[in-house]
């Protein structure tokens, strides 16, 4: 879990300065006192998120334990003249990534708030560290430190946003099949399981299962440009003919499915001699070739239902239409 990495390498960094820093440096000894609250709050900070607790402030949490640790270091070596204090304008995007958009403008204006008393207090920082305090050159670096932090803070917002939108991307295309642009098993998996969720006595789901009658004849003899091309016609035809909360899907090959949710049989019939009708009705690639399609049509029970046990269902009722001819709707035997 990458909350729980942040809070671990916090915890080891503030004990490596515990134990490293007096070798180094002798400083005012409430240093130590604040390493060690800072120390205590991390490891409480660990034990909060490890045994998962406040679940979904835990993001929150750790970016709050890292700063406890950059906070104080930014304070001891010398304030905004710290060789620490370029780091600071990173934080912003960093929380952007682990967290988000409000994780980022928080820090910031955190971030931005600590600057600001490290400059009114930059004398008395500057004092712990036997440095020659400059008024003009504090002023100066607290701006463009400033600065770049609202500018990091704007970077982490668009980043974010562009971030989210190439993973809604990502998204779509593994659930989208990229012929037809219609959702693909994954996809009719994921949204069938919601629709089968929200199904009860009152309110039905019917589910059909649409086959282009004699489609291996197309690929046969006309190839399979002319035959994919077909394909994306129909589902076209398909897709404009249903309603605005019906779903569907190309389920494998020639076949489709569709998802009419609080729709009952009797209704459902009427929509798939709409869609077996205006199929007929109109002839497809730049070859004009006259298509008919075969429907199984099923509703869900109210008891013990599954998708597959729907599928299943309806997928008998298909092949029973294209037993008796084709270019028909097929109700499934309950």
């Amino acid at each position: 879990m990458l909350t729980l990495r942040i809070v671990e390498l916090t915890i080891v960094t503030l004990i490596c300065a515990i134990l490293i820093r007096p070798l180094l440096s002798e400083i005012h000894p409430y240093f130590l006192w604040i390493e060690l609250i800072d120390l205590a709050l991390a490891t409480v900070f660990y034990f909060i998120i490890r045994a998962g607790f406040l679940d979904k402030w835990k993001i929150s949490i750790s970016l709050t334990a890292s700063n406890l640790l950059i906070l104080p270091l930014l304070v001891i070596s010398g304030g905004v003249n710290s060789q620490l204090a370029f780091f600071l304008p990173l934080i912003p995007i960093m929380a952007a990534l682990i967290g988000g958009r409000l994780e980022s403008l928080v820090v910031g204006f955190i971030l931005i708030t600590a600057i600001i008393l490290a400059t009114v207090f930059g004398d008395s920082i500057m004092d712990l560290n036997d440095h020659i305090y400059s008024d003009e050159k504090t002023i100066s670096r607290s701006f463009w430190l400033i600065i770049t932090i609202v500018f990091s803070m704007i970077f982490g917002r668009f980043f974010l946003q562009k971030y989210t939108e190439l993973t809604d991307q990502l998204k779509d295309e593994n659930l989208q099949d990229p012929l037809t642009k219609l959702l693909n098993r994954r996809g009719l998996s994921l949204h069938f399981e919601k629709e089968l969720d929200k199904t009860n006595t009152d309110s039905p789901l019917s589910l059909m299962i649409i086959d282009i009658d004699y489609f291996k004849k197309i690929n046969d003899f006309h190839g399979h440009n002319i035959g994919d091309l077909c394909l994306i016609e129909v589902a076209n035809i398909l897709k404009n003919a249903l309603r605005k909360n019906d779903i569907i899907a190309r389920f494998g090959g020639e076949e489709f499915i569709a998802i009419l949710p609080k729709t009952s049989k009797i209704e459902a019939i009427t929509i798939a001699e709409t869609l077996r009708r205006k199929v007929s009705e109109n002839t497809y690639s730049e070859l004009e070739l006259p298509l008919t399609i075969t429907l199984g049509l099923t509703e869900s029970k109210p008891e013990n239902e599954t998708t597959l046990k729907i599928i299943k269902r309806a997928d008998k009722a298909l092949y029973k239409g294209k037993n008796k001819g084709r270019n028909r709707v097929e109700l499934s035997e309950d």
